[in-house]
């Protein structure tokens, strides 16, 4: 078994990020795969979304992260600690603040690397792929949710372990300005550290089906972007069932299974299973 991995992520808030990870994990989990969520983010908000208390956790990617700076022999022993199971077939690795020291810990790599002149042994945008040597083999899918600060580490996401990353835009003008942004990072890690990234689609969240300014950014994304990049068939409907989610720990599937929202993650799973 080799796990294909997904990282979710843009450079702007409120775009339902980690709502999408969650989510996404959940519909490929109901469909009989073996999935691994990894929340990268400091907030822990996919933790808490998988209905655990962030700081109550004490082993988390930090950790691992830091194993693999200072020791990545030792991975394997680590491992077996943070990984947590939600439910027979859906683990996570739990993050919280401590995630900040890793931060830290890669940008003190970072400047050293280029104090070196570029002759580094190992790069702090690859610290990640001593995590995934080991993971792969146990999962059918790995859903990484980054976060918004901290870039190094959702560079690592996608440098050192992602095959695809999926972009979701909330269906506003404004929040739909960020995706240059998010395809210039991409095209970055492409060209420096991993070219078999693709960019498996973009996501449109919050969307309604009846303002006709949803409807106008979704024909303005195709319009723009769907000529080089995939734009996912089925925005993810807007609900307030879906905002209830994280604070009840559950997904949309646990929560409100019949709901617009969860029909939309269905379609998501099933486009994403598509791919292989």
């Amino acid at each position: 078994m080799i796990s294909k991995v997904f990282s979710v992520t843009n450079k702007k808030g409120g775009t339902a990020k980690t709502t999408s990870a969650l989510n996404l994990a959940a519909a490929l989990h109901t469909a009989g795969k073996r999935v691994l969520m990894i929340d990268n983010d400091h907030q822990g908000n996919l933790t808490a979304a998988s209905g655990l208390t962030p700081a109550e956790q004490k082993y988390t990617l930090a950790n691992l992260l830091l194993a693999a700076i200072d020791c990545p022999e030792d991975i394997d022993l680590h491992l077996h600690r943070t990984v947590l199971t939600i439910k027979k077939g859906l683990d996570l690795i739990p993050s919280n603040r401590r995630l900040t020291d890793a931060a830290a810990r890669l940008q003190v790599m970072q400047l050293s690397q280029y104090s070196s002149c570029g002759n580094a042994e190992r790069y702090c945008e690859q610290v990640m792929d001593s995590l995934f040597a080991s993971l792969k083999g146990n999962y059918d899918y790995i859903i990484i949710d980054c976060g918004l600060q901290h870039e190094l580490l959702t560079i690592n996401a996608l440098a050192a372990a992602s095959d695809y990353c999926i972009i979701p835009v909330q269906a506003h003008f404004l929040a739909s300005e960020g995706i240059p942004n998010v395809l210039d990072m991409v095209h970055s890690v492409q060209t420096r550290f991993n070219p078999k990234l693709q960019i498996a689609g973009i996501l449109l969240t919050m969307y309604q089906s009846r303002p006709q300014l949803c409807q106008s950014v979704r024909e303005s994304v195709g319009e723009i972007y769907g000529e080089n990049f995939h734009v996912f068939e089925r925005p993810i409907e807007y609900s307030i069932k879906v905002a209830e989610c994280p604070a009840a720990g559950q997904s949309i599937f646990e929560h409100a299974p019949k709901n617009a929202a969860a029909e939309s993650y269905r379609s998501l799973a099933e486009e994403v299973l598509r791919l292989g």
